[in-house]
């Protein structure tokens, strides 16, 4: 009741088509989210992810298993969607999306094992700039869905590394190679790694080999999207 006087007082618009949102939308209406472009199974998401990861780094980064609700596109509505979250600080898109991906994850099982979710964390630096982290929102919402503590200070970004936007594939391997370091609390535990969208899985790659050279048991990924190939 209260959440349905407020949206009557206080309308909110889609990020998008700039229509009202109905009661029960969050951000983008119904309408608008079916432009975007969803992995029809649980299975082919996961193997799309390990495709592209192995198609880069061959197996010397192995995961237990791999989550990402969306394909990617260039200019498309998600990568507008996104870029609100990412840049124009709409935080709680991320929280919406988390928990849209949690719901998904748990739809198709296997998460029994997993024991807390470590979001991609920025250097220092660029989160004085931006204030915030995207993944850790994401992360946040996850964690709602799944019922699974958020343990950011399990992993650090040592370096700072430029934007991977624009970069080629051997050149984001070398950007996020040696970026990261894991914390002592890391130890023994099946870890989610969570991040926003996966391109090449270079970032993915370097923070799971950090997170296992700190002693993680093992490391699963989750992402909202994945990059099409294009």
């Amino acid at each position: 009741m209260r959440e349905q006087l407020l949206h009557l007082l206080f309308p909110h618009v889609c990020l998008l088509c700039k229509r009202l949102l109905l009661p029960g939308e969050e951000y983008c209406c119904t309408a608008c989210m079916e432009r975007f472009d969803p992995f029809s199974t649980i299975s082919e998401a996961e193997n799309e992810l390990r495709s592209t990861i192995v198609a880069h780094f061959g197996e010397r980064f192995p995961f237990e298993r791999g989550w990402c609700r969306y394909l990617f596109h260039k200019k498309s509505a998600l990568q507008q969607v996104l870029h609100s979250m990412k840049y124009e600080g709409l935080l709680h898109l991320g929280t919406m999306f988390g928990r849209q991906l949690g719901r998904w994850m748990l739809s198709g099982g296997g998460i029994g094992a997993i024991e807390c979710l470590v979001p991609i964390p920025l250097h220092r630096l660029k989160k004085i700039e931006r204030s915030y982290n995207q993944s850790e929102k994401i992360a946040d919402g996850l964690a709602q869905s799944l019922r699974r503590p958020v343990r950011s200070e399990f992993l650090v970004r040592e370096r700072f590394t430029v934007s991977q936007t624009g970069l080629s594939a051997i050149d984001r391997e070398k950007n996020s190679a040696g970026a990261f370091l894991a914390t002592s609390g890391v130890r023994g535990r099946h870890v989610l790694l969570v991040d926003d969208v996966v391109t090449t899985g270079a970032t993915m790659a370097a923070a799971a080999e950090a997170l296992r050279a700190g002693g993680a048991k093992s490391v699963s990924l989750a992402a909202l999207a994945l990059a099409a190939r294009e």
